[in-house]
């Protein structure tokens, strides 16, 4: 049964009861309609050993660290999206031993019930335009990928760091594109994953007719953004079927004997790469990508591979990235490459936080802003208000800053 499915209310559930590791969880859990009760069911689960079998409440654990981490991730989805209720699972009896935890666990049940009072009757901050994913499945997988949080998988990454981010994300498909046309208040398309695979889109992008709408809609000012293979269907002579946006394509053997354009790493600085603070990490990228002219700018590449390219199509803009990694760094990367491709590089110092390692929501009727520190170490950051004018804040490790606005 598809939480997302429009017919999912006939089943008469009073709630839906999700167990959460991290941030896009939390959000396919909130936005799921049919039911009026939305509970998490956090982490560590009090059994003596956690999924892996490492040790939480027996000797060798420290389940009120993983309880911490756990919770720093989980909470970037729980000030993005209402829930209504937290609770554990396991057995009770395990946490007597650890009264540090105990303690933890009711500051932490306090914070939440504050932040679920933040949305009642308000809403976060967002960008004033949607993103939208597209995926084979559409709005019927939203905020969903292969099963748990999977470390590697471009497109479960992607979403983990969309989850935190003061973005409003809307999932469609290809039919959507089809019938629908690209909605008007989406200004930026993300595409993610690998050929052959739902989430990239695998056969539905041998349609021409899809190709020609999302070409049209750039032309005239749409953002794209593709991720690993992006449009991958195999043709003559072509991989992505979106190549001529994203000025590049890859390259498995085909072009041996016919060669292909050597595009110089750029020297100019970019906003997309402000943030960037040594090399990028996409986890296991993808190679031979290959640009299709001079017009491309590659902001980064690997023994002559590019791995992050923005072009110019018509008034349109489009970003390649090689791969995706969640981590502060790329989530900063990704929430630039957005506001880039939707031409919005103003809206950046709205309601944002200059330390990468911290991230803020802004609920505009309560008059409240919601600074949380995503890291083990304590945290200093300037926060931009509406205005762009600073606000400095510092955080300690795991922490959490409520400010009156």
């Amino acid at each position: 049964m598809e939480p997302y499915s429009p017919r999912f209310k006939e089943f008469g559930f009073d709630g839906l009861i999700k167990c959460v590791f991290n941030a896009f969880e939390v959000r396919k859990c909130a936005h799921a309609t049919g039911v009026k009760t939305h509970e998490l069911r956090l982490h560590p689960y009090l059994f003596p050993t956690g999924l892996k079998g490492e040790p939480t409440f027996k000797k060798g654990g420290n389940p009120t660290l993983d309880a911490k981490n756990f919770w720093i991730d989980a909470r970037r989805g729980i000030i993005r999206a209402p829930i209504d209720r937290i609770g554990l699972g396991g057995y009770l009896s395990l946490v007597e031993p650890y009264p540090d935890f105990q303690d933890y666990i009711a500051g932490l049940a306090d914070e939440f019930r504050l932040l679920k009072s933040f949305h009642q009757g308000d809403k976060a901050y967002t960008a004033p335009f949607k993103v939208a994913v597209l995926t084979a499945w559409g709005s019927l997988r939203s905020w969903q990928a292969s099963g748990h949080y999977q470390p590697g998988l471009d497109y479960g990454e992607l979403l983990e760091s969309l989850a935190g981010l003061p973005l409003d994300v809307v999932f469609i498909d290809f039919d959507d594109l089809l019938t629908k046309g690209v909605p008007k208040d989406v200004k930026v398309i993300i595409n993610c994953g690998r050929e052959g695979s739902a989430w990239s889109g695998g056969y539905r992008w041998e349609d021409p007719k899809i190709s020609e709408i999302l070409t049209r809609w750039v032309q005239i000012g749409g953002g794209f953004i593709g991720i690993a293979e992006p449009s991958a269907a195999p043709e003559t002579g072509q991989l992505f079927r979106l190549s001529h946006l994203l000025g590049v394509d890859r390259d498995r053997g085909e072009r041996l004997a016919n060669g292909k354009y050597k595009a110089s790493l750029s020297t100019k600085s970019h906003f997309i790469t402000e943030d960037a603070e040594g090399d990028v990490d996409f986890g296991k990228e993808v190679d031979g990508i290959f640009a299709l002219g001079a017009g491309v700018s590659i902001l980064a590449e690997k023994e002559g591979s590019p791995r992050i390219a923005v072009n110019q199509f018509g008034k349109g803009r489009s970003v390649y990235l090689a791969g995706f990694k969640f981590n502060p760094q790329n989530t900063r990367l990704i929430h630039r490459a957005i506001l880039w491709a939707a031409n919005r590089e103003a809206d950046f110092r709205k309601w944002n936080c200059s330390n990468i390692r911290t991230e803020c929501a802004f609920f505009p009727k309560k008059g409240k802003l919601v600074v949380i520190n995503n890291s083990a170490e304590s945290q200093r950051t300037d926060v931009w208000n509406a205005q762009g004018k600073p606000r400095k804040v510092s955080l300690k490790a795991h922490d959490i800053a409520i400010i009156d606005v």
